[in-house]
């Protein structure tokens, strides 16, 4: 795998490991988007953050496997 494209996961991974409610939080207002209820008022699931937290990690993972391993 290529170096930058390595450290982008990592860019992308280790965020959402370390503040997966933050990232829930923001899909979830990105999802309500057309609908009547506003931003402010959209709350994200506790297995959404659960699995961004579980998929940060497995990105962040990943990618350091790939990084280190080239």
């Amino acid at each position: 795998m290529d170096p930058v494209l390595a450290v982008f996961l990592l860019a992308i991974g280790i965020p959402n490991a370390v503040w997966p409610y933050k990232f829930a939080k923001f899909e979830e207002q990105v999802d309500s988007i057309g609908s009547k209820r506003s931003w402010s008022e959209v709350e994200p699931a506790d297995w959404k953050v659960a699995l961004t937290r579980v998929v940060g990690i497995g990105i962040a993972l990943f990618a350091l496997a790939n990084l280190f391993a080239g």
